[in-house]
């Protein structure tokens, strides 16, 4: 009876840690106001001219082919070496 007492206040604290002091456990409920819909606002070409200049802006920083920045070299090395950790952890193998 007292070690279930004993763990039980033990729980009890550590479950205390994650409150915050001095704070309630329930937010107040706040009252949003209720706003009326409007009609959209129609900006068609100002977003288009944007994503087009983003677009190009990101392609300058990608590499779009093969042969920029090494090529194919990173991945035949990234591959090699774990094909030689998958070989050396595999051990050796029985007939």
């Amino acid at each position: 009876m007292m070690r279930t007492l004993f763990l039980f206040v033990c729980a009890l604290c550590v479950a205390s840690c994650f409150v915050q002091p001095g704070q309630p456990l329930r937010a107040p409920v706040q009252k949003v106001p209720m706003a009326r819909a409007t009609a959209p606002d129609m900006m068609i070409q100002e977003t288009e001219a944007a994503v087009t200049t983003v677009a190009a802006a990101a392609s300058t920083l990608l590499a779009s082919n093969a042969g920029d920045f090494g090529g194919y070299t990173i991945p035949i090395i990234g591959l090699a070496l774990l094909g030689a950790t998958i070989g050396i952890l595999a051990g050796p193998v029985e007939d």
